[in-house]
């Protein structure tokens, strides 16, 4: 297992001369960390979620000495609450203490039963004996001292060893993301010109999203927005080639033959991958924009269609108050040359209960999978027969925010689909 390499270790020991030997290698393996007495209750953060922790080592020898292990474990609530947050998702707990089996029930109670939300993924105890000496009224790093901790973790979290992956992700996240900062920022020495030079590249990086007549209508702010998206697209790369390099590290078991993972949590996940939620303004354009619009010309009824649909079913989905909705499709490059117009699809967002009945109902429709849309269980029904071409300004004057947006990935699907409908040639016969 790799110790956190983003800043997401805390260590907690009121004696620095006995943790002195691991800030000491941590510094100098250049792994960040935050270091807390424990007994300076003002020196704690700020606020806890601000960075969550991934790793805590936390000495019990501040309170351990001539008490059993309950008044120890109730002792060291305060810093547990000041410290870590609440849903850390996950993180280690790293006990360094002599009385592993004393201590261990009576801390895992104390999560379970007072502080469930801030349960850790494991909880580890280790013997500052095992890594540091004592010399001279010192304590001083062994050899190796980092990487046998890193290798005595890595063999206690063998059955939770997605742990393990999960902090190598953040790592390489981390890591990138430098050499991406690295990468961007040095085309140009670094001199009295650096800024400015600099900032012409960002330019030209957002002129190449927001097109050549429309750039001079955007700020300052919003151009380096669109230019940071051309930034992590690179950066969005050099992470996925690390992750197919198998860097995460080993693991095992990964399969769902023995758990049955529930639809909600799927739609969640599928939200996650396929949804970006935020609030719209009604003058914002971009490919995969959803706008939830009143049915005014009875378009729920001709996409729910009596010829595809049985009776009963049609009824059912009727009944059930699909909601209309447009997709905004068009090609990223025509809002890069400024063309003025939006193509947009219809569908409706309907109960995932339906989402059988929807199956194979021709080529003409896009089923989307399960989603969590306003904290429900849903899924969209597209229908290419009702594709349109607007002017933005026809937009603008309905004065409807997008709701959500579908993302890069599920509008290329659906344009693909689409695309194939469009340019099959047919043939002539006889």
């Amino acid at each position: 297992m790799q110790l956190p390499s983003n800043g997401r270790i805390v260590i907690v020991d009121d004696n620095i001369n006995e943790v002195l030997p691991l800030i000491k290698i941590l510094s100098k393996k250049r792994i960040p960390f935050n270091y807390y007495t424990g007994t300076e209750f003002t020196d704690f953060p700020d606020n806890i979620d601000d960075n969550k922790l991934r790793v805590l080592f936390l000495d019990l020898n501040i309170f351990e000495l001539n008490k059993d292990s309950k008044s120890v474990i109730s002792s060291i609530d305060g810093i547990l609450k000041a410290i870590i947050p609440d849903n850390p998702n996950p993180y280690l707990l790293v006990i360094w203490s002599k009385q592993n089996d004393e201590y261990k029930t009576a801390l895992e109670q104390h999560f379970m039963h007072h502080i469930p939300q801030k349960t850790p993924a494991r909880i580890l105890f280790l013997r500052k004996g095992n890594y540091f000496d004592f010399i001279d009224d010192k304590w001083q790093a062994q050899t190796d001292c980092i990487q046998r901790i890193e290798a005595d973790l890595n063999g206690e979290l063998e059955n939770i060893s997605l742990l393990r992956s999960l902090i190598s992700w953040e790592n390489i996240v981390h890591k990138k993301t430098s050499e991406t900062i690295n990468e961007f920022s040095s085309f140009y020495p670094i001199d009295e010109n650096w800024d400015k030079n600099s900032k012409a590249i960002m330019y030209r990086l957002a002129k190449a999203i927001i097109g050549d007549d429309n750039i001079t209508k955007y700020t300052d702010e919003q151009k380096l927005a669109k230019a940071f998206i051309n930034i992590n697209s690179f950066l969005s790369d050099r992470i996925e080639d690390e992750v197919e390099d198998l860097n995460l590290g080993t693991i095992t078991n990964v399969s769902d033959l023995d758990v049955d993972v529930p639809q909600s949590i799927i739609s969640s996940i599928n939200s996650k991958l396929h949804l970006y939620t935020k609030s719209f303004a009604a003058n914002y354009f971009e490919q995969g924009n959803t706008y939830i619009l009143a049915d005014h010309d009875n378009l729920i009824q001709r996409i729910l269609w009596d010829k595809k649909f049985k009776a009963t079913q049609r009824k059912l989905l009727i009944d059930s108050s699909p909601q209309l909705i447009q997709l905004d499709i068009t090609p990223v490059c025509d809002y890069s040359q400024s063309k003025e117009y939006v193509r947009t699809i219809f569908g409706v967002i309907l109960n995932y209960a339906f989402y059988k009945h929807c199956e194979n109902r021709g080529i003409f429709y896009y089923r989307t999978p399960g989603l969590k849309i306003n904290n429900q269980e849903k899924f969209i029904f597209f229908d290419f027969r009702f594709i349109k071409t607007s002017l933005q300004s026809e937009l603008i004057e309905r004065n409807i925010a997008p709701s959500f947006k579908l993302r890069r990935e599920i509008c290329t699907d659906i344009q693909s689909q689409l695309a194939n409908q469009i340019n099959r040639p047919g043939i002539s016969n006889l």
